[in-house]
């Protein structure tokens, strides 16, 4: 489930991060960098610890509400439909999530009960607006409250923020993970096996090395076909996240031969499209097609393996 596309986001964070405090030192970086996949996926299942919380808590309002109201008045609100959500029954057959839950540290975990009354709340009182209409007894549902309500709320940053000092530039990378997950549950394929996830996240290891080698030992990197092409663009007054972008984009043309020259165009431009200005994916494109073609006329982009593949 981690794939390039997410360690690219990393990076570029990370890679930003360390030129805005002037750290050079590649191997310092590198080491933090991947000392910090643990605490990604450890955030990661917390999700679903809280979703699995959540509905738990959903649970003790509804059977509140069944012994409070005479039966012609127990229709349930939308938030106590939260309560015959599948996840928590499927999270708990599921031998992965069990396994996701020790190998974290996570099984003890508690979710404040002010928290979760918040999120409950949310629903029930209509204070997040995309929650309306939803059917949370669904996994669906579940889905797209997480996304546009629990996600986009200002409780959940802070509470991830206390686990995880990454959490700025872990959290794009950690949401979208969670909405695969739930998509994945949905279609029957249970659970990952976080180990597995571990462990494809440090296969990338030439990866990592190389990017964060090039890039911080050598901040002025291509900096040289970057100012041919840039026509009356001053170099110098392109937005740091714009030439950042374009840099690494060139170094896995020259320096990663297993990765294809159409997919690194195409990576960075949807990178320019969510990290920089509205402008910048067509400016960032049309630089990019210039300084390619400069590098396979002159015979420097060579591709080996999964590289030579175009699609």
């Amino acid at each position: 489930m981690i794939n390039r596309h997410h360690l690219r986001v990393k990076l570029l964070q990370w890679l930003f991060a360390s030129r805005q405090q002037n750290q050079e030192d590649f191997r310092v970086v590198a080491q933090q960098f991947k000392a910090s996949a643990t605490t990604s996926l450890r955030s990661y299942v917390m999700v679903f610890r809280l979703l699995d919380s959540l509905i738990f808590y959903a649970g003790i309002r509804w059977e509140e509400r069944q012994g409070r109201h005479l039966e012609e008045n127990r229709n349930p609100g939308p938030a106590h439909a939260l309560a015959h959500n599948p996840l928590a029954n499927l999270l708990a057959e599921d031998p992965h999530y069990a396994s996701a839950l020790q190998f974290t540290g996570l099984e003890n975990l508690e979710i404040s009960t002010d928290m979760l009354r918040a999120m409950f709340e949310a629903v029930s009182e209509g204070t997040c607006s995309s929650a309306k209409n939803l059917a949370l007894d669904t996994l669906g549902g579940l889905r797209v409250f997480f996304d546009k309500c629990i996600a986009g709320g200002d409780w959940y940053p802070s509470w991830q923020q206390e686990h995880n000092l990454y959490w700025d530039s872990d959290r794009y990378l950690i949401d979208r993970q969670v909405l695969q997950t739930l998509d994945r549950i949905q279609n029957g394929a249970g659970f990952p096996d976080t180990k597995a996830m571990l462990l494809s996240w440090q296969s990338e290891d030439t990866m990592i090395q190389t990017m964060l080698e090039a890039l911080l030992g050598n901040p002025s990197i291509h900096m040289d076909r970057i100012e041919k092409h840039a026509g009356l663009w001053d170099p110098e007054r392109l937005a740091r996240m714009d030439l950042l972008l374009i840099q690494m984009a060139c170094t896995e043309w020259l320096l990663l031969p297993d990765v294809p020259v159409k997919v690194t165009m195409n990576e960075y431009i949807e990178l320019a499209k969510t990290f920089s200005t509205p402008q910048s994916s067509s400016f960032i494109n049309g630089l990019l097609d210039k300084i390619k073609a400069d590098l396979l006329r002159e015979g420097l982009i060579q591709k080996t393996g999964r590289g030579l593949v175009e699609s």
